[in-house]
């Protein structure tokens, strides 16, 4: 931390809200040791609450009643599990970057977000000069299963034209689509597309209106998040807001996904999935476990 340092970490929740405040931390990067155990402070008790199966897909079947009735395309609907085990996160964090050397893997301890730690294979916005790079990823599979469906490459579809819509509106030029392809995570694989721009906007104006992209709230955007505030039962925090760091001349924010929130007593893993028309409740929710099974790997051992 220096107050005069060339490095911002940004920090932001999934919607804005007092309990989740953004957090930017200003300082010098520095190549370290992993930290030793017993070094994060801020720990506190959690709550041992998940949200029940039959919860769960009865939000399902109330979104896809208000896709039928036109009120939105997409949602995404997200729940958490708590998960009690005395692995430290110190321990966690390391595990974490050996398992996943190309996400961004991060350990937070802060007074007032809490501690966090995540692994995320999501770029939000990569920026350098006026030269910016953005994805759109969607869609969740086991390395094993079959080929994507319609119903999946539709929803990835969408994120795509929601970034290009945005982009077109904020005068971005030069924009290029990539070839929809496939993104490996772990034992996971997603639809992913990569969009190349130039903007003279700052990063920060381009990220509050990028943010958050049908990958993780819905299209149309503000019908999705008022049906997310309705009907998810706990907030999410900061799990599907961004963070990345801002230089001089350059940033990188990624997606908060695959994150859990850290306790003393365990951990609280979070995971989403989209909801379209021709989604079936109990894949939605089988999803769901599958990407909270990926992200609690080690963590009980």
């Amino acid at each position: 931390m220096d107050a005069a340092g060339d490095m911002i970490f940004r920090y932001a929740p999934f919607q804005d809200a007092d309990q989740f405040p953004i957090v930017e931390l200003r300082g010098h990067a520095e190549a370290c040791e992993f930290p030793k155990e017993g070094s994060v402070k801020g720990l506190r008790e959690g709550e041992v609450n998940d949200i029940r199966k039959d919860q769960h897909i009865e939000g399902i079947h109330q979104a896809l009643k208000e896709i039928e009735e036109g009120t939105f395309e997409k949602v995404v609907l997200s729940r958490s599990e708590f998960w009690q085990t005395s692995r430290s996160p110190e321990a966690l964090f390391r595990s974490k970057c050996h398992a996943y050397p190309h996400a961004f893997v991060y350990l937070l301890s802060h007074p007032n977000a809490g501690v966090w730690l995540g692994a995320t294979p999501e770029l939000l916005l990569h920026q350098s000069d006026e030269s910016y790079r953005t994805v759109s990823l969607a869609g969740t599979k086991a390395e094993s299963d079959d080929k994507w469906t319609e119903k999946e490459r539709r929803e990835q579809h969408l994120v795509t034209d929601f970034i290009e819509q945005i982009l077109r509106a904020n005068e971005a030029t030069g924009i290029q689509v990539g070839e929809v392809h496939d993104r490996a995570y772990g034992h996971l694989r997603h639809l992913e597309t990569n969009i190349c721009f130039r903007s003279a906007s700052p990063p920060e104006q381009l990220l509050s209106v990028l943010h958050p992209t049908p990958a993780v709230g819905g299209n149309p955007r503000e019908a999705a998040l008022q049906f997310i505030e309705a009907n998810e039962a706990a907030p999410r925090g900061y799990y599907a807001g961004y963070l990345g760091l801002i230089q001089s001349e350059s940033s990188d924010f990624y997606v908060n996904l695959r994150c859990m929130q850290c306790y003393t007593n365990g951990y609280r893993v979070f995971a989403g999935g989209g909801i379209v028309q021709g989604s079936k409740p109990e894949d939605e929710w089988q999803e769901t476990q599958v990407k909270i099974d990926s992200i609690r790997t080690k963590l009980t051992s």
